[in-house]
């Protein structure tokens, strides 16, 4: 039996990309392509997306010079800046507890995950698309530096602008985050059976973090000084 193709978030197909007006034609093409390669993979061929879409593969190439073209436009459709501005103060507001802030901040960051968007990051990692990378940088200055600020600013330590980002400090806001993905990641890519609001699980998760990440951060300050936690790390004012 073959396996049908995968609909993100049990979308309805939309018509084939040849029947559509020249500027929803790439549109369409981009997303199919998402899809696609989400569904197979980026070693899915054109020719197999041409006939998944009842196109020619000469169609696509008319758009795109290339495959990789094309993916580059599949994962800019789907990664393009999802952040939303507001989080950035909900981030920075020491007028609230560092936990109703990750919280708060956390269940609207895992709401804007879909099937889609995490089964692609996963393929872009384990076929060596930079997606990733270039994602990692931007975590580092938009969520880890404001938590590890809280952190340090909680435990009476130098701020960032004083003493850069240590390789440990990044490692620890990291625990966080990524259980909060991987919480997606059971649901969409493992298909593992999830509550439909994982809200409570997040809160469970920032509440045991942020328990232990105050000690911890005290103790990476403490560390000796060749302690491979203790070098300097991705810091919110460059890159080293």
């Amino acid at each position: 039996m073959t396996k049908p193709a995968f609909k993100p978030d049990n979308k309805p197909a939309a018509p084939a990309a040849g029947r559509l007006p020249r500027g929803a034609r790439r549109r369409r093409l981009v997303e199919e392509a998402a899809a696609f390669f989400a569904e197979v993979g980026f070693e899915g061929t054109t020719r197999a997306l041409a006939a998944r879409l009842g196109v020619t593969q000469a169609l696509i190439y008319r758009y795109f010079p290339s495959k990789q073209d094309l993916i580059d436009a599949a994962l800019a459709e789907v990664f393009g800046d999802r952040w939303n501005p507001e989080w950035d103060a909900l981030l920075a507001d020491a007028t609230r507890p560092l936990e109703e802030r990750l919280t708060a901040f956390y269940c609207a960051y895992h709401g804007r995950s879909t099937a889609l968007s995490l089964r692609l990051f996963v393929r872009a990692g384990l076929e060596g698309q930079p997606l990733p990378g270039r994602h990692g940088a931007r975590l580092t200055d938009r969520i880890f530096a404001p938590v590890i600020g809280a952190l340090r600013a909680e435990a009476g330590l130098p701020d960032l602008t004083d003493k850069d980002m240590m390789r440990g400090e990044r490692e620890l806001a990291m625990t966080l985050h990524g259980a909060v993905v991987f919480l997606g990641i059971r649901r969409h890519v493992y298909q593992m059976p999830m509550p439909r609001s994982v809200d409570d699980i997040i809160r469970l998760q920032v509440e045991t973090f942020v328990a232990g990440a105050r000690h911890s951060i005290k103790t990476l300050h403490s560390a000796a000084g060749d302690s491979a936690l203790a070098v300097p790390q991705l810091t919110p004012r460059g890159r080293r």
